[in-house]
């Protein structure tokens, strides 16, 4: 087959991510050839998410939007969202649009062999009063569940793999799917029971990604607490000892790790000593908190951990990590909610040194027990809790920020190394009449004469470009900078030259 033209679009999380990058690597090496706009592609792939049901919402948008835009294109939805989409009803009478070729999450791999072979199993015609552009044709559905069930169970690891990353800081996927149902959580359904990546093979990629320039890796995972059951890889803490172990000889110093996402219960003992005892590890935590009552922890089925063993966790790698970047994930407005539970949450919040948030009002998703609860909170009322929640978070990332001005040094994985370019040190995107200062209101003006960031706490930072002067070069890896002023999103910081 001659050359042919595909069109990307990613949903969702980080393990999202890096499927998507498997597939481009893998159409790219077929012959394909990735564009820039759908419609110059022959085929377009949505990868869909469906942890709310606005991930889902916006999958069925981006599909009639894509009909759109690319009446002629191969369209194909897959990702999380895709089954639920076979399920969707249409109200009568509404405009649809569906996909050319439907491919389930336990399927996705089969897209490794190209994007043009239909799958086994029943096709789905679009119901009547479809967009006009839609091609004739119907959507081709991937073989019956119990089939893929039985395929899921002889296949250890889904065989996604890559060799480079589109970010600057590319997601290593180590796991893949779920056990535990959260009762607000469908997970499970979609993306099936939990598989351990071989630690050889994780071993091997992170070590390609850093030897092709990457400073930082994100070790990521649907969940990373069920690595290694049922298997004899040992569980994420041994992982995460292998990894350093393999690693830190070569790139210490020069590349880092950090963790995608992890529970308070797994920062026992042990998870404290692997943390303590790794030298590429970031000091940023980012935790699947959800919430800070035991009563609401409990209606969502994760009574198995307290907020207090995040706080005595927090407490005991203080002196290692005298500053860390703690993240959370949060839902407000969880059925039964009451302004107690509210009130610990904030105070939990209040206690913890942290940093961010990611506060997500409770979404309600068909086919889960919290669906089904009583007590279902108010729209409006989720919203203002939510806005309480931000509020809060923001005012302790803020203080958070200002403490990393006392830094002397800090390293940071800029988001475009590239642009640090020439050797005389003189990137090619600044002109020579830029303004020399960074200051808290200019910083987010002049995108030209900066370029973003992460430090080693998770704070994105604003590179001010050198302009005038000796100018230092940047080379590639982490790069040494100085903080000199706090914006709303994050820290404006000088490189420092290097030795």
């Amino acid at each position: 087959m001659s050359a042919w033209k595909f069109y990307l679009v990613t949903f969702g999380c980080k393990v999202n991510q890096y499927e998507t990058q498997s597939l481009r690597e893998a159409w790219l090496a077929q012959g394909g050839v990735e564009c820039s706009a759908p419609a110059e592609a022959d085929v377009v792939c949505v990868n869909s998410c469906a942890i709310t049901s606005k991930g889902e919402r916006d999958a069925r948008n981006a599909v009639f939007r894509l009909r759109r835009e690319a009446p002629s294109s191969r369209l194909i939805l897959t990702g999380c969202a895709a089954r639920l989409f076979a399920d969707y009803k249409p109200r009568p009478g509404a405009i649809w649009a569906a996909p050319d070729l439907l491919v389930p999450q336990e399927e996705k791999s089969r897209l490794l062999h190209g994007p043009w072979a239909d799958l086994d199993g029943e096709g789905i015609t679009p119901p009547a009063g479809e967009l006009e552009a839609t091609p004739p044709a119907a959507t081709v559905a991937a073989a019956n569940p119990a089939q893929t069930e039985a395929q899921a169970s002889q296949q250890a690891f889904p065989p996604f793999q890559i060799s480079a990353f589109k970010r600057a800081r590319p997601v290593l996927k180590v796991q893949d799917g779920c056990a535990h149902r959260c009762t607000y959580c469908i997970v499970p359904s979609t993306r099936g029971k939990p598989r351990s990546r071989p630690v050889d093979e994780i071993v091997s990629e992170a070590r390609r990604l850093l030897q092709a320039g990457h400073a930082e890796i994100m070790v990521s995972g649907i969940n990373l607490g069920q690595y290694g059951r049922g298997t004899d890889t040992g569980d994420f803490w041994n992982l995460l000892r292998t990894l350093d172990a393999a690693l830190a000889p070569e790139f210490a110093g020069q590349a880092r790790l950090r963790i995608s996402s992890l529970e308070p219960g797994q920062l026992d003992q042990q998870g404290l000593d692997a943390l303590l005892a790794c030298r590429m590890l970031c000091p940023h935590l980012h935790i699947s908190l959800q919430h800070g009552s035991q009563a609401v922890l409990k209606r969502m089925g994760r009574g198995h951990y307290t907020p207090t063993m995040l706080e005595h966790a927090v407490s005991a790698l203080a002196s290692h990590w005298p500053i860390m970047g703690l993240g959370a994930d949060i839902i407000a407005g969880f059925p039964g909610e009451t302004e107690d539970d509210m009130r610990q949450l904030l105070e939990l919040i209040d206690r913890l040194p942290m940093s961010y948030a990611h506060v997500f009002p409770y979404s309600r998703r068909p086919g889960t027990a919290a669906d089904r609860f009583d007590g279902q909170i108010p729209h409006s009322l989720k919203l203002e809790r939510a806005a309480r929640l931000r509020e809060a978070v923001g005012c302790k990332q803020q203080a958070f920020l200002a403490e990393q001005l006392k830094l002397p040094r800090m390293l940071v994985a800029a988001d475009n190394p590239q642009a640090f370019a020439d050797s005389t040190g003189v990137p090619a995107n600044v002109s020579a009449d830029a303004p020399a200062a960074p200051t808290p209101e200019s910083a987010g003006k002049n995108k030209k004469n900066s370029v973003k960031g992460v430090n080693e706490y998770y704070a994105a930072c604003s590179i001010r470009l050198p302009t005038q002067g000796k100018r230092p070069v940047a080379d590639a890896g982490l790069l040494p900078a100085r903080p000199v002023a706090v914006t709303e999103k994050g820290l404006v910081v000088e490189l420092i030259e290097q030795k």
